[in-house]
């Protein structure tokens, strides 16, 4: 029996429920045999989230572990809690993040309710990345495998769930994963990897986006001194940061270093112009109680450098991040992690940069 991942985890828990996550692909497959293997007694949970999603392939991996399998239609909470939320934050000129909401608001809530309707005493998923530690001093951190690391997308889990959450694959690399799973008898090899947006299927996110009523309104693009440089073809296409597809050509490359929605004005610059000293975040969310100021490496996107700054966080759930040295910006909506080394701490939404 292998306790490793016991000791990770929760000690003494051997035969204790787990309801896992499944979605059929190779991470979550993987996850489910290792649990096994160090002795839980796993339940597979698909939470159908499209309409015509038919969990077959999940089906067909908890078939080849012995493993009992729960399909949920979720379609109307996913589009309510995940859809409406990410179209209308793109409506109003941000670059949303929708795996972190969804993460928050939907995929963990509902394991957790599931969980308890059956009575299983831990919830797990197929996420790199690591809880370490025993009660009351469990901590997030970063995957082995840093370039699949996505403790990024979990830093607004409340404690009560990342105290009864399992992540098996956190001491894994991606190629470990695949080899666990190349001996099921399901063939797992050729699904393509998760998706950042997972709801977009084969869709592009301008399709999808137009599709939810975002109209093109061709507007100005424009420099930082408001002198008009050529015409764009909608505001919401672009964001802070871009620098590709902007379908203008100038002599050099440049980048989005804003967007005046309610104007219809995407404001282009130069890369010097595109550094940024200091963030200001919204709905800071934080897994244990922070001091209100603190020093921490700040994350600005999901595989992105952490940089060093100091953080200072205010009453009404704001905070403002002062950056050691200049960074490139960001998109405003998208999330800012902060880490202790690879410990997660908290973070928030980007709402202005200077």
């Amino acid at each position: 029996m292998d306790t490793s991942l016991r000791e990770n985890h929760h000690p003494n828990c051997s035969g204790n429920r787990v309801l896992l996550g499944m979605s059929g692909g190779v991470d979550s497959a993987a996850a489910a045999h290792l649990l096994m293997r160090a002795g839980y007694r796993v339940t597979a949970l698909t939470l159908q989230t499209v309409s015509n999603g038919n969990g077959r392939r999940a089906a067909d991996v908890a078939r080849a572990l012995a493993i009992e399998h729960i399909k949920i239609d979720a379609v109307d909470d996913f589009h309510r809690d995940v859809i409406v939320p990410f179209v209308e934050s793109w409506r109003s000129g941000e670059t949303p993040n929708p795996c972190v909401l969804c993460n928050r608001d939907f995929k963990f809530r509902r394991l957790a309710e599931a969980a308890d309707r059956l009575g299983c005493d831990y919830i797990a998923t197929g996420h790199y990345a690591r809880l370490v530690g025993e009660l009351p001093y469990r901590y997030l951190l970063r995957a082995k495998d840093r370039k699949r690391d996505q403790s990024y997308f979990l830093y607004r889990l409340p404690r009560a769930i990342l105290d009864r959450t399992l992540l098996p694959l956190g001491n894994y690399t991606k190629d470990q994963v695949r080899e666990i799973v190349s001996s099921f008898d399901v063939h797992l090899g050729q699904k393509a990897d998760s998706q950042d947006i997972c709801f977009l299927g084969a869709m592009k996110l301008s399709q999808f986006l137009s599709e939810q009523g975002l109209e093109d309104i061709p507007g100005d693009f424009v420099d930082t001194r408001g002198a008009v440089l050529g015409e764009h073809r909608g505001s919401w296409h672009y964001s802070e940061g871009q620098r590709r597809g902007l379908g203008i050509s100038l002599g050099e490359r440049m980048t989005v270093l804003h967007k005046d929605s309610a104007n219809n004005i995407v404001v282009l610059g130069d890369e010097e112009e595109a550094m940024i000293d200091s963030l200001e975040l919204r709905d800071v969310a934080s897994i244990d109680q922070l001091p209100s100021t603190f020093d921490a490496s700040v994350q600005l996107r999901s595989q992105g450098q952490p940089f060093p700054a100091h953080v200072v966080l205010e009453v009404d759930g704001s905070a403002s991040v002062r950056f050691e040295s200049p960074v490139r910006l960001t998109s405003i909506g998208q999330s800012v992690v902060f880490y202790l080394e690879n410990r997660v701490l908290g973070g928030g939404i980007v709402r202005r940069m200077r």
